[in-house]
């Protein structure tokens, strides 16, 4: 699933942290949210962030969970519709704000990897999932071993075998062995199988 950049230009993930200046009390919280505005607009159309000044001396808002959740769902469109025009710039970008806040993204992957319409974006979150390397996500991998892509299934065997090359992660990338199995001599899809038989090297 390597793709080519339809559009050269680099999108910024939304919700990164703003610095505003000459900012107090509730217009703190407004202009916070007009900049998040700001740069949400610049990474869709390329236009310059227009009024948003940084400074490394103004504390940062803590975030509501409102806020987080809005932010959560406008970057997880924004990616998603970069998959879907295979914007690869915006994809890569997009994925790197995704694998450096797993707590913050990590509930929202799950429901796209399960749920998604697109075969594609189930296969990019479950990739992404991936990367985080984490136990509590093995039943996942394993529920997604029977996706009716091979894309997917591809993506969740090779994240069991990254939880299985870790310390914490092997006990629960066990519970997935039979599947694997199953999928290393069943799966009509070659990928697919390949990937079952790189986690299970590591497993068995």
């Amino acid at each position: 699933m390597t793709w080519m950049p339809r559009n050269p230009k680099r999108w910024t993930a939304a919700g990164l942290s703003i610095l505003v200046l000459g900012v107090g009390g509730g217009g703190l919280l407004l202009r916070h949210r007009n900049a998040q505005r700001a740069l949400q607009q610049s990474a869709a159309d390329g236009s310059p962030a227009r009024g948003v000044q940084a400074s490394a001396s103004v504390p940062v808002l803590p975030e509501t969970p409102e806020m987080i959740a809005e932010e959560v769902a406008r970057s997880l469109a924004a990616w998603r519709q970069a998959i879907l025009v295979k914007d690869a710039d915006a994809v890569v970008t997009i994925d790197r704000s995704f694998v450096n806040a797993p707590d913050r993204y990590r509930p929202a992957l799950i429901e796209s990897a399960r749920k998604d319409g697109d075969e594609r974006v189930r296969a990019f979150s479950t990739r992404v999932l991936g990367k985080y390397k984490s136990p509590t996500l093995a039943d996942t991998f394993d529920a997604l071993l029977a996706d009716k892509s091979p894309f997917v299934r591809q993506n969740a065997a090779w994240a069991l075998g990254e939880l299985a090359a870790q310390a914490d992660g092997r006990a629960a990338a066990q519970r997935a062995v039979a599947e694997l199995r199953h999928a290393r001599a069943k799966d009509p899809a070659p990928d697919v199988r390949t990937a079952a038989r790189g986690a299970l090297a590591r497993l068995e």
